[in-house]
């Protein structure tokens, strides 16, 4: 199985007042083609940081990321846009979805903004609503939608463009524990199709469970 993102010794600190906060120390991560990796951790661990560094929202303070076999590190701001928009799908604990906005429309965004053609973009959307039991709603926007298939359009539109990683923060974090386990259950079964490897963060035991490993995190180290 081919390795989609590496982080090699990363480490990232803050500087509040006098004082250097580390939040992150020396984590080195393999994350591979169809594998899910659950993230688990307290609040202030340094979850969310770790995965804004891995989706190069935010640049560590030493160490390499390596997505499809491209070092990051050394990228400026352009470059780094650039990765992020053809290789990584992000899924939030809220949806983010635009709310003037239909399902269909959302769902095709990503390709739009990646140059695709309106006609390409929009079957490619229908497609993927379709797999994630949305065919009925793909004219409806968010406010129209329940909290589960608003989250389902958010997994379609960060798996539509056929992302090599997708990163998610508590993808299931506002949804009832029956929610939870189908939105869950959608998530990885598209990580095993497109063979997309995809690290999510959750304090959900019993979802991290269902993922191929379980990482924890705590003061900034993994175990």
């Amino acid at each position: 199985m081919s390795v989609v993102l590496e982080l090699i010794d990363i480490t990232k600190s803050f500087s509040q007042g006098d004082l250097e906060i580390v939040a992150i120390k020396g984590i080195n991560l393999t994350l591979k083609k169809a594998e899910m990796i659950a993230l688990i951790g307290p609040s202030g661990s340094g979850k969310t940081t770790l995965l804004q560094i891995a989706g190069l929202l935010d640049s560590a303070s030493s160490g390499q990321v390596i997505i499809n076999d491209i070092d990051s590190s050394k990228a400026n701001d352009v470059t780094r846009t650039e990765i992020r928009k053809n290789n990584i799908g992000f899924i939030y604990q809220f949806h983010h979805l635009l709310p003037e906005f239909s399902a269909l429309e959302n769902v095709a965004m990503p390709l739009l903004i990646q140059g695709k053609t309106r006609d390409v973009a929009f079957a490619a959307a229908k497609k993927i609503l379709e797999e994630v039991e949305l065919a009925d709603r793909v004219n409806h926007k968010p406010a129209e939608l329940s909290g589960g298939q608003q989250q389902r359009v958010a997994i379609a539109r960060a798996v539509v463009s056929r992302p090599s990683l997708i990163l998610a923060d508590e993808p299931t974090g506002n949804l009832d524990s029956e929610l939870s386990e189908k939105v869950f259950s959608l998530l990885q079964r598209l990580v095993k199709n497109y063979q997309i490897g995809c690290l999510v963060v959750t304090h959900n035991i019993t979802l991290a469970k269902k993922a191929d490993r379980i990482l924890s995190i705590k003061d900034g180290k993994i175990s």
